[in-house]
């Protein structure tokens, strides 16, 4: 799959999130962003997330990008 654009891969990320099964509540956790911020990858408002919440979101959904 070739992501040739940020919104492909805050999709993919968001896909990726869902089919992980963890709740939104958990991931948070994890992670250290918001659930509030987590609803943006969701709802496609990606556009208001930052490049850092997209790079923890990547790492640890264990996503490796040379992949993509």
């Amino acid at each position: 799959m070739a992501i040739e654009s940020a919104a492909e891969l805050v999709q993919f990320l968001a896909d990726e999130l869902r089919r992980s099964g963890t709740d939104h509540q958990e991931f948070a956790e994890i992670t250290g962003i918001a659930e509030e911020r987590l609803k943006l990858l969701q709802s496609g408002a990606w556009e208001d997330l930052t490049i850092r919440e997209i790079a923890v979101i990547t790492e640890t959904l264990e996503v490796d990008l040379s992949n993509l």
